[in-house]
């Protein structure tokens, strides 16, 4: 063989497999598509007027803060905890916003249903106000160490009488609930219900002590 007839079948080679990478270039560099990632928010119902029926109506207005929390608990990922001393993060599913956004407005609401404060106040003004209701998240994770699993939501509260700045009483809140799934769906309406019961707590504890 020639080498010009080499040379001639070799280009002849590399037409053939350049004009099959066009014939297929939709498939061969159309990117790869991601798994979806499904995002969920924390809606707990409001507190139910059994919890201030004894309480009468005052004239007090409270400054509620937005939750402090470490960083683990300051991103949009879902935590769970398959094992002691271990924690991770599901790829696929993350919270609509940070814990201590969606539980801002929930504590706010929480105490305004109790109908025992004039108003609640969302963020620091030059408005007075009698009470400062601090708080701080502590745990927001679904834990997998019994079967079923369970949601656990661990919040600090800490009351200011604003008006001498006294700490008037600081205390841990805890609520868990059994997930209905073992998977993170199962874990997003446990949190929803765990939450629903430290709002309750929390909302006792801030009747309680303001009356003092």
């Amino acid at each position: 063989m020639s080498h010009h007839t080499f040379l001639l079948k070799k280009k002849c080679s590399l037409i053939y497999f350049y004009s099959i990478l066009l014939l297929h270039g939709c498939s061969i560099f159309k990117p790869i598509k991601g798994s979806p990632l499904y995002y969920y928010t924390i809606a707990a119902t409001p507190l139910s007027s059994s919890c201030h029926a004894a309480k009468q109506y005052t004239r007090n207005t409270v400054l509620v803060t937005q939750p402090r929390a470490n960083a683990i608990y300051s991103s949009t990922r879902m935590i769970y905890i398959p094992d002691y001393y271990q924690l991770q993060y599901f790829t696929q599913n993350r919270w609509a916003d940070t814990p201590p956004h969606m539980l801002h407005p929930l504590l706010i609401r929480s105490l305004q249903n109790t109908g025992h404060f004039q108003a609640i106040i969302n963020t620091p003004s030059t408005t007075c106000y009698d009470w400062i209701l601090n708080t701080q998240l502590l745990s927001f994770q679904q834990e997998f160490l019994t079967t079923p699993s369970q949601f656990r939501i661990a919040l600090r509260a800490q009351l200011i009488n604003a008006r001498t700045n006294r700490i008037i009483a600081t205390k841990d809140f805890i609520a868990t609930e059994k997930a209905p799934m073992e998977n993170p769906h199962g874990g997003v309406i446990a949190a929803n219900q765990a939450t629903q019961k430290a709002l309750r707590k929390i909302a006792r504890f801030c009747l309680e002590n303001s009356a003092q």
